[in-house]
C-alpha cells in the first residue's frame, strides 16, 4: 500500500514536472560511464522538489538508497543498473512494476542532472 501511495506521488510529481523543457546537455555514455565506472553515491532531489534522499551506484551494476518525501512517507530503492546508449537504464525491485527504465540525465552543472524519461522530469540528481 505505501509503495503505491510512493509511487503515486512520484508519478504526480513527474506529471507536474513534464511540462519543464530541458534546458541543459543530456550526458553522453561516456560520461555517464566515467561517472559511474568506479560507484558513485546520488543525492535525490532536494528544496523544492518534494523529497530527498541518497543512492549508491555500485561498480558491479547494483544499487540500493532510498528517499523521504516531504510528507514523511519513505521509498526503498534496490535493484542493478548499466549505462545504455547515453541513458541510464536502472530496474529498481519495487518500483515501476519491476520494469526497465531509461533515463536520459540532463547537466544542469558539473555535478548535477535532471532526469528524464522521455519529456518527463522525474527528479535530479547530484553527486
Amino acid at each position: 500500500m505505501l509503495n503505491r501511495l510512493i509511487s503515486t506521488v512520484l508519478i504526480s510529481f513527474a506529471a507536474l514536472q513534464g511540462a519543464f523543457a530541458q534546458d541543459g546537455t543530456p550526458m553522453t555514455t561516456e560520461e555517464l560511464t566515467a561517472l559511474t565506472a568506479d560507484g558513485v553515491t546520488l543525492t535525490l532531489g532536494g528544496a523544492g522538489m518534494g523529497y530527498t534522499g541518497e543512492l549508491a551506484l555500485e561498480a558491479d551494476g547494483t544499487a540500493t538508497g532510498g528517499a523521504k518525501m516531504d510528507n514523511g512517507n519513505k521509498l526503498s530503492i534496490a535493484g542493478t543498473w548499466a549505462i545504455k546508449d547515453g541513458k541510464f537504464c536502472r530496474t529498481w525491485t519495487d518500483l515501476d512494476g519491476g520494469k526497465e527504465v531509461c533515463e536520459t540525465w540532463v547537466k544542469t552543472s558539473d555535478t548535477s542532472v535532471e532526469v528524464y524519461n522521455g519529456d518527463k522530469m522525474l527528479g535530479v540528481n547530484s553527486w
